[in-house]
């Protein structure tokens, strides 16, 4: 199954080392800078990352 993770790299829940980490697994890996909440704070990115799967 096809699959895209999002790093944060502003986040400070979990550090974007870390979050790179899990993101070995992922199909693709997309990094924005942003915090914890990407839908928040930057709504059209992730609005046209999952547009753009």
């Amino acid at each position: 199954m096809p699959s895209t993770y999002l790093v944060c790299a502003q986040d400070r829940g979990t550090p974007p080392r870390l979050q790179r980490e899990f993101a070995r697994r992922a199909g693709s890996v997309v990094e924005l800078d942003a915090g914890h909440h990407p839908f928040l704070s930057q709504p059209a990115a992730v609005r046209d990352l999952l547009l753009s799967l």
